[in-house]
């Protein structure tokens, strides 16, 4: 699916910038980087990164002059994570690890037992295993899950290990 890295083999800082964009949503449109439509500092990004501000320039450059990348890129968004938050909120908030995290159904897997037990799922994020060295499925419900209710998520298919938090 993803053939981003390709693009910047020869480049070890650009490749952690576009890394850093993609997993942020930060786009990149004319080549200028972009948060849901505000302009960001390259400077500020390369901060961040530990990178010089003309890398993030030229990772920004690269991504304008690939079609593949320029198409990708320029329509990403950020989204809010409530990982954070959910126990301020009195959410609950299980992280699932997967056995293989390319493997096929394990988010629908954890989700029907979740609405089997009536509680409602606020949110679900992946982490693309392309990109994460251990990708990890977070879901964040209107409530704690039961301690049975987390035996039920740890014996679907596909389910290596569960976090409750």
């Amino acid at each position: 699916m993803w053939e981003i890295k390709k693009h910047f083999e020869d480049s070890s800082a650009q490749k952690r910038t576009a890394k850093f964009l993609l997993e942020t949503g930060l786009s990149v449109d004319d080549g200028e980087i972009y948060c849901n439509g505000v302009k960001m500092s390259p400077l500020r990004i390369g901060r961040v990164l530990g990178v010089d501000r003309r890398t993030v320039r030229a990772t920004a450059n690269t991504i304008e002059e690939n079609e593949e990348l320029s198409q990708l890129f320029s329509k990403l968004r950020a989204t809010a994570f409530f990982r954070e938050v959910a126990r301020d909120t009195d959410a609950g908030l299980i992280e699932i690890i997967p056995e293989d995290p390319q493997g096929v159904g394990i988010l629908a897997g954890v989700t029907d037992k979740i609405a089997d037990m009536g509680i409602s799922i606020r949110q679900c994020i992946t982490e693309d295993p392309e990109f994460a060295e251990e990708a990890k499925l977070y879901v964040i419900t209107e409530s704690p899950i039961p301690g049975e209710g987390v035996d039920d998520i740890k014996g679907s298919d596909g389910v290596e290990r569960v976090i409750v938090y």
